[in-house]
């Protein structure tokens, strides 16, 4: 493992998905976004030496007890060895093991979709990018609050057919890197090539960015979206996965 590279990786994507609020406990990145996704409301232990950790997760728990949320810890190779058995011991349980994976842009040919349209910010994409992913539109103005705060440049693509959105994507340039999220395509409509479609687009939007690598996170079990990945040529950097409270400590 390049200890380097999972460090900047891991910071460029907390970066494309910013959380409403952080705190820093010892070196670890505490992130609150009122519970909307795991990613913006967990510990991410990727700074800071081992020391005392319970002491370090006693105060992580005291933060988000404040904050009336469970705790989530998100584990990456860059957590300190001793931290997983401790969250265990404490009723942890471990979920969502996420595969992330880069991909040289120089050998991918840029090809952007003719219906593909990037949209002028975060309000004009949520909803229809919500309606896409399924998501109830109760978290849409905290999705909206999340990416308007985010720093590094955003790309919030549309695919359209016929002048409807039929797929979506979140693509985030930072330096030579550009990052991947939040790609969903229409359930009516899969198995018709727009995953493709839409990650092509957004891949293309990033080589004119300038960036000259491309990362995304995928869950492990996701195999249609790992098979697809594979053939634009994204390789396994590192996982993370989660530790999670079931609810809120007492």
């Amino acid at each position: 493992m390049d200890r380097a590279q999972v460090l900047r990786l891991e910071e460029a994507g907390l970066n494309a998905w910013p959380a409403l609020r952080v705190a820093l406990v010892d070196g670890w990145v505490v992130r609150f976004a009122d519970g909307f996704t795991k990613r913006a409301n967990s510990a991410n232990p990727i700074y800071g030496a081992e020391g005392d950790l319970p002491a370090r997760i006693d105060r992580v728990e005291a933060l988000y007890r404040a904050a009336g949320q469970r705790s989530i810890f998100r584990l990456s190779p860059l957590a300190p060895p001793g931290l997983e058995p401790l969250l265990e011991g404490r009723s942890y349980r471990r979920i969502d093991e996420t595969v992330v994976e880069t991909a040289d842009l120089a050998a991918m040919p840029g090809e952007r979709d003719p219906g593909f349209r990037p949209l002028p910010g975060a309000a004009e994409w949520v909803e229809p990018a919500s309606i896409l992913q399924q998501e109830p539109a109760a978290t849409r103005p905290i999705l909206r609050a999340m990416l308007e705060r985010m720093v590094p440049r955003p790309c919030f693509g549309l695919l359209l057919r016929d002048g409807v959105p039929v797929a979506c994507g979140l693509a985030v340039a930072e330096g030579d890197l550009v990052g991947l999220f939040e790609i969903a395509v229409d359930p009516a409509r899969r198995r018709a090539g727009l995953g493709l479609a839409i990650t092509r687009s957004l891949l293309a939007w990033g080589q004119a960015q300038g960036a000259a690598r491309a990362y995304l996170q995928v869950v492990a079990g996701n195999a249609a979206a790992r098979t697809l990945y594979a053939g634009l040529g994204f390789r396994e950097s590192h996982r993370y996965w989660y530790r999670v409270a079931d609810a809120p400590p007492a």
